[in-house]
Formats: C-alpha cells, sequence, structure tokens
C-alpha cells in the first residue's frame, strides 16, 4: 500500500504491483496501517496468505 501521491518504493518496480482497490484512508483504512504508511511512505502484505505461510516469530 502506498500514499496516494508517493512513488514506488526503492528496489522494487511497477510491474511488481498489483492495483487490488483504491482505499479512502479515513474510512478503509485501519490506523495502524495509515500510521505506516505515514512513517515509512508504503506497507508490503500479502492477500490470501495461508496459516502455513505465515512466518514463526
Amino acid at each position: 500500500m502506498t500514499s496516494a501521491d508517493a512513488p514506488f518504493p526503492d528496489g522494487t518496480s511497477e510491474s511488481e504491483w498489483r492495483l487490488t482497490r483504491s482505499r479512502h484512508a479515513d474510512d478503509d483504512v485501519n490506523v495502524e496501517v495509515r500510521e505506516a504508511v505515514d512513517r515509512d511512505g508504503d506497507l508490503l502484505f500479502r492477500i490470501g496468505l495461508s496459516l502455513a505461510e505465515i512466518p514463526k516469530s
């Protein structure tokens, strides 16, 4: 996820990203995600991750 006016993150290219949907930050994005995007400029996450694919911490 990136801000609407943000460039693609360094080290990635537009071809590596897929638009799943556009969201209005105040209405459709949780607070933790908004804070991460404000702080870091982007937030990478994967939709449809299976339980087996979740990294163990």
